[in-house]
């Protein structure tokens, strides 16, 4: 009598064969592959963030007051201190900004440049600090040559002496029966040799003087002589 073999059957609740799971698909080893990647991924995100996190708080500690532009000013405008306001900013910022703590040594400067309101200040926004003390002026006087000794140079102390004007024009007259004001130099102009221009110089006097000087400045009756250095 023939016999016949059926094929193994799966049925409910039996397990697989060991050939059929291979084929079939993947174990826990190929599970474990796919998910490595996203570990990885996961470390360098935490890394970037920590990264992140530790620049911010630098840049936060290294922060300090300004000072800032509180309204619009034109150039050649005198700072004042109702000009100004503060604001924290990082010092890292590359600009020559001015700490709080400075501000007397911008306040009652000329601004160089014209300024907007919330632009930070830098220093080289505003000018040279003035070489003039408190009470004194500057004057510009414009001398023809044998008006002043020649050897002038800043510094100096010298006296503007009221003169009439020459006939000749050659700057120099005679004494009038004005005082002399007593002036310093702070710059000299000098004039291109052959030119016939005025030496123009920068003199420092009495705020009460100033007046006197340019009136005499103007008319082309000053002279000046300069003063030794034991009077």
């Amino acid at each position: 009598m023939a016999t016949s073999t059926a094929a193994p059957t799966r049925t409910n609740g039996q397990r697989a064969p060991e050939g059929a799971r291979a084929a079939g698909g993947r174990g826990p080893t190929s599970r474990r592959h796919r998910q490595l990647p996203l570990v990885v991924v996961g470390v360098l995100a935490v890394i970037g963030f920590a990264l992140a996190f530790a620049d911010a708080s630098l840049h936060l500690g290294s922060r300090e007051q300004v000072l800032v532009v509180a309204q619009p000013l034109a150039a050649g405008q005198v700072l004042t201190s109702g000009d100004l306001r503060t604001a924290r900013v990082s010092t890292g910022s590359g600009l020559q900004v001015v700490p709080v703590a400075d501000e007397s040594s911008v306040v009652g400067r000329h601004v160089a440049v014209p300024l907007v309101a919330g632009a930070l200040l830098t220093s080289p926004e505003v000018g040279a600090a003035s070489p003039v003390g408190s009470g004194s002026d500057v004057v510009a006087v414009g001398l023809k040559a044998g008006g002043y000794p020649p050897d002038l140079a800043p510094g100096d102390r010298v006296q503007v002496v009221p003169v009439t004007s020459a006939s000749s024009g050659s700057g120099a007259g005679s004494v009038t029966s004005g005082s002399p004001v007593a002036a310093t130099v702070l710059a000299v102009d000098a004039a291109p040799p052959g030119s016939g221009s005025p030496t123009v110089f920068s003199l420092q006097v009495s705020g009460a003087d100033a007046g006197e000087v340019a009136a005499l400045a103007a008319a082309g009756q000053a002279s000046l002589v300069e003063v030794g250095s034991g009077a």
